[in-house]
């Protein structure tokens, strides 16, 4: 860990559970000593400093562990995350008093305009690094970023690739960066991610739909196994948690629907809580695919012969 990053962590660990849960959009309710937070994914009763969500089973302890928890990414971004919404003080970081929560949380257009600038002249640098460094099928990433799907951001001397994410109908309401340094772990999501999403394939006229942790694994897949299987849309859910209206747009429009998240124990969560979440929709036809190494870039980069079978565990 950097010197910066432990800096960073010093001071995010600081900020109150009961503001960071509101940040969030929880309503929060006093329970003698404790208070608790609930939505429709998440039943988090916090003392102290320490937290349990009674959902998920899942507890810890410290603004840290809560941020990873309700949204993922790794130790590093999200505490580049926390740092970006709260301000420092003597105490720790806390929301600045003059502002209501409605205002706490940075707009996607505000982030976009810090994080995610256009820049042609960059392009050639993001584009050998999803092609060389990556193994990424060419054609594919020159007909997304055609398309405007992606593209590099004017960072310097290390620029990012931004993938964006898109409703539906085709608003572009999100997006998921990824540092061209291999070993970075910049890779914050921002704006919508729920009903946005970063995708390759016609959602609508898909017959199978894929759901991956991250661009980078959807572009991966696509490369190992566009072609070989019924047509294809796959879908990055920015972490290892299945969005439930991307499995609900599936279910609609009767598409198999297939959770290929990373082969550790956070995909493994994320496939029986997507599993377990749908199993009263009648009909629905849910599967899981487990990369053989540790996900689906690792596999492309072991392999360009892998083919979607015998190397994939599926649990019907």
């Amino acid at each position: 860990m950097s010197a910066t990053t432990q800096q960073t962590a010093e001071q995010v660990r600081g900020i109150p559970l009961q503001e960071l849960l509101r940040w969030h959009g929880f309503k929060i309710r006093q329970e003698g000593v404790s208070i608790r937070a609930r939505s429709d994914r998440h039943n988090i009763v916090v003392t102290g400093s320490k937290w349990f969500d009674n959902k998920t089973g899942t507890g810890g302890a410290g603004a840290i562990d809560l941020q990873m928890h309700l949204c993922g990414g790794d130790f590093q971004t999200t505490c580049h995350v926390l740092a970006e919404g709260f301000r420092p003080t003597g105490a720790g970081l806390v929301f600045p008093p003059d502002k209501n929560p409605d205002s706490r949380r940075r707009p996607f257009e505000e982030l976009a305009a810090q994080y995610a600038v256009p820049s042609l002249a960059n392009w050639p640098i993001a584009r050998d690094y999803l092609v060389e460094t990556r193994k990424i099928e060419p054609a594919i990433v020159h007909e997304l970023h055609g398309r405007g799907s992606i593209y590099a951001n004017n960072h310097q001397p290390n620029p990012g690739i931004v993938f964006l994410h898109r409703t539906p109908h085709g608003k572009v309401e999100g997006a998921t960066l990824r540092d061209t340094r291999h070993e970075s772990s910049f890779r914050p999501c921002l704006g919508n991610k729920l009903s946005a999403w970063f995708s390759i394939g016609d959602l609508a006229k898909a017959e199978t739909v894929v759901a991956v942790e991250s661009p980078i694994e959807a572009l991966s897949y696509h490369t190992l196994f566009a072609g070989r299987n019924d047509p294809l849309a796959i879908v990055s859910c920015s972490g290892s948690f299945v969005p439930e209206e991307l499995m609900f747009q599936a279910y609609d429009r009767r598409q198999s629907f297939v959770v290929a998240l990373n082969n550790d124990d956070a995909g493994e969560f994320g496939w029986q809580k997507a599993w377990d979440g749908t199993t009263d929709w009648t009909g629905f036809k849910i599967s899981s695919a487990c990369p053989r190494l540790k996900d689906w870039n690792a596999d492309l980069m072991s392999s360009q012969r892998i083919t979607n079978g015998p190397r994939n565990s599926l649990h019907l």
